[in-house]
């Protein structure tokens, strides 16, 4: 008798990396839609307040590239060579570690805010699980002549 068994594919650190990537984008995306559902927060955005000081130019654009490295994760990360493609996951995986935990530590008094640290934890998994894959990225042995 002979058994099926279910193919499982190996898949490649690149696609892993960009999908981590992808879905941390969602994270951002959705906790910050629910973040407009807390009390005062679409005042404050009327009022051009941010948790970082008035509304201007200048921090929006930081904002913006606040999303748009990760973004950019995704495509890097499967068109970048092995080698940068490590390095640079490992660099930017630990930078958006680091605004995590600060979220979380700034977050974590809010009543409010509890989701946020919820999704500051899952986001960390996320990160934690980009800097593993970069980190351990597999070898191959190479003969040169």
């Amino acid at each position: 008798m002979t058994e099926k068994l279910l193919e499982n594919h190996k898949i490649d650190v690149k696609v892993k990396l960009a999908l981590l990537w992808a879905s941390l984008m969602f994270l951002y995306i959705y906790a910050d839609y629910f973040e407009l559902m807390t009390p005062g927060k679409l005042e404050e955005m009327m009022q051009l307040k941010t948790p970082m000081g008035p509304t201007s130019p200048d921090l929006l654009i930081i904002f913006a590239l606040l999303l748009i490295v990760p973004a950019l994760m995704i495509v890097f990360s499967i068109f970048l060579t092995p080698q940068l493609c490590k390095w640079t996951n490992l660099a930017i995986g630990l930078v958006y570690t680091v605004i995590s935990i600060l979220i979380i530590i700034t977050s974590i008094d809010s009543e409010w805010h509890r989701f946020y640290v919820l999704f500051n934890f899952i986001e960390l998994f996320v990160l934690m699980a980009i800097l593993r894959q970069a980190w351990q990225w597999p070898k191959k042995t190479e003969t040169i002549n």
